[in-house]
């Protein structure tokens, strides 16, 4: 009887030690160590960033909203002057915040002045009228 007692024992412990949890991120099963670990060790990696190329093609209309955003204009502000909804110069906010991968608008403004994004607007739109 003790020995049995004994070996209940050392199988408890081996269970303990090579303990399976699922990881809290992913659901796959690992061995923990400590009981308090809740990600496996491959979630625990940092990821590498996805290196997917800037789309910085805008089209004319896009353009022109970065270039009132550049002068600091509301969205209110730039959609009474482009003859659209309010909504719709949000969306093509987020639009072109996707694009550049800018967080904001003041993150929009530093990288058109960076570029002269805004002024190609400002040139096509004049090219437009002249020809036209």
């Amino acid at each position: 009887m003790v020995a049995k007692l004994s070996e209940r024992k050392r199988v408890k412990t081996l269970t303990t030690l090579i303990a399976l949890k699922n990881c809290f991120r992913c659901g796959r099963e690992f061995r923990i160590s400590h009981n308090r670990e809740r990600v496996c060790p491959s979630c625990r990696k940092p990821r590498a960033q996805e290196h997917r190329p800037l789309s910085w093609h805008l089209s004319f209309r896009e353009k022109q909203v970065v270039d009132l955003v550049c002068e600091a204009k509301l969205n209110k502000e730039i959609a009474y002057q482009l003859h659209l909804s309010e909504g719709t110069i949000k969306e093509y906010l987020n639009k072109i915040f996707r694009k550049l991968s800018v967080k904001n608008r003041t993150a929009l403004a530093v990288w058109a002045l960076a570029r002269q994004e805004g002024a190609t607007a400002r040139q096509e739109g004049v090219a437009r009228i002249r020809s036209a």
